[in-house]
């Protein structure tokens, strides 16, 4: 199995690590970008704040357990980074 992080993952916000057994964990990724694309216009979305959770429930999957969370200026919106999906789950914004 492969032990070393991947960042190809989540527009590179988190490393995701495999785990010999159980589920993958992420940390974060030193060399994150402060831009990513919208999902829906592509347009650049500035990275307000990222954070690591250990009792995050991811809303696609529904799986309890670590994930990160992703705000951004100037958009409500936010997105879980989940382990599982190994995507960025988008959340509408209040």
């Amino acid at each position: 199995m492969d032990t070393l992080p991947r960042t190809d993952f989540f527009h590179g916000l988190f490393a995701l690590w495999p785990q010999a057994s159980g589920r993958a964990r992420l940390t974060s990724n030193a060399d994150a970008p402060r831009v990513i694309p919208d999902p829906n216009t592509g347009r650049p979305l500035t990275i307000a704040s990222l954070e690591l959770s250990e009792s995050g429930i991811c809303p696609a999957c529904t799986q309890l357990g670590s994930g990160g969370y992703v705000s951004f200026v100037s958009d409500l919106r936010l997105a879980f980074a989940c382990p599982s999906c190994k995507t960025l789950v988008w959340l509408a914004g209040a």
